[in-house]
């Protein structure tokens, strides 16, 4: 079995999480990138800082905070 590690975070520390993954906010809170370009996730959907709620293991690519989001990715085994 491999261990995969998970983050588990809230909101107080959200900005922080999003920072040190190397994304900023957009003017409308939207997810960037350090070039500029918008952040989306695997459904190339646009994820606002609000919806932020981690990043696929292994990769950079963001996922909602809907429970629907969350579950449809630890089922899949992918975060």
């Amino acid at each position: 079995m491999d261990n995969k590690p998970i983050i588990v975070f809230d909101e107080s520390v959200k900005s922080k999480v999003i920072k040190s993954l190397g994304f900023k906010k957009d003017k409308e809170s939207k997810l960037i990138d350090n070039d500029g370009k918008l952040a989306t996730s695997q459904d190339f959907e646009t994820i606002s800082s609000n919806e932020f709620g981690g990043v696929l293991q292994g990769s950079k690519i963001p996922i909602k905070n809907k429970e629907s989001e969350l579950v449809k990715y630890f089922i899949s085994g992918k975060c």
